[in-house]
């Protein structure tokens, strides 16, 4: 806990490595909701043509 403490109390800034590891973080959870709502859009998709063929 003091190493979190020292990390909160620090003034000058975040550091290049900081910035890149919360890039990753937000991208990797960009992607992980991009996929996850493209399959369920996938799915759905795939439902509604199957009611239309089977209309006809």
């Amino acid at each position: 806990m003091p190493s979190l403490r020292h990390f909160a109390a620090r003034v000058d800034g975040l550091a290049t490595i900081e910035y890149i590891i919360g890039a990753a973080i937000v991208f990797g959870t960009l992607v992980v909701g991009v996929s996850a709502w493209n399959n369920g859009l996938v799915s759905r998709l795939q439902a509604l043509v199957s009611q239309m063929q089977a209309v006809r």
